[in-house]
């Protein structure tokens, strides 16, 4: 029994003098002034892990179109679709101001959504079925004055979204348009 304490304590001994050597070569390692292959290639391997995760965050933060150039068109990261509506009805919101402030009916009935309603200033109930039927109304029954300053007062970036949509303007004209399930944005309802 004697001889087997006495060979354990021999083996722990010797399992502490080479843990510690071992332990000592690294700390030598470590302040000598030429790091170790190990330390070499786990240096280069987070300098590529770095400058990959660095282009990555180069390419999302300015997403290119073919020509080399941002804007419309371009395809959506992850980070802007986590962004929620809020970057695409602000863009919507604002296409709908150039339209009106340019009084452009071809424009502005592209952002419809058909059958639209268009409650003219005299409170007549015209409901739109088609481009044609808005093309037919005389710009400035549908681009009115009091409509046109509330929505050129609109401050696109707190814009939000309800259940019956996005609201653009105050008291009784404003321009109300929703999300389609499919994403699509369109106006249903003119307010003059």
């Amino acid at each position: 029994m004697l001889k087997k304490k006495i060979g354990l304590f021999c083996f722990a001994a010797v399992f502490v003098v080479v843990l510690a050597a071992g332990c000592g070569r690294k700390g030598a390692a470590d302040l000598s002034s030429s790091p170790s292959e190990a330390a070499k290639s786990e240096t280069a391997a987070v300098k590529m892990e770095k400058s990959g995760t660095e282009e990555k965050a180069d390419e999302k933060a300015a997403p290119e179109d073919d020509m080399g150039q941002s804007g419309p068109g371009t395809e959506i990261t992850e980070e802007e679709e986590s962004a929620g509506p809020g970057k695409k009805v602000e863009a919507f919101a604002e296409k709908i101001q150039e339209a009106v402030a340019d009084r452009d009916l071809q424009a502005f009935g592209d952002l419809l959504f058909y059958p639209c309603i268009l409650i003219t200033g005299d409170g007549e109930t015209i409901t739109l079925s088609n481009q044609e039927d808005l093309l037919k109304q005389n710009p400035d029954m549908v681009f009115g004055d009091d409509l046109m300053v509330a929505v050129a007062n609109v401050d696109t970036v707190s814009l939000k979204m309800t259940d019956k949509g996005v609201v653009m303007g105050e008291g009784t004209s404003k321009i109300t348009f929703q999300e389609r399930s499919d994403g699509s944005l369109g106006i249903t309802e003119i307010r003059e």
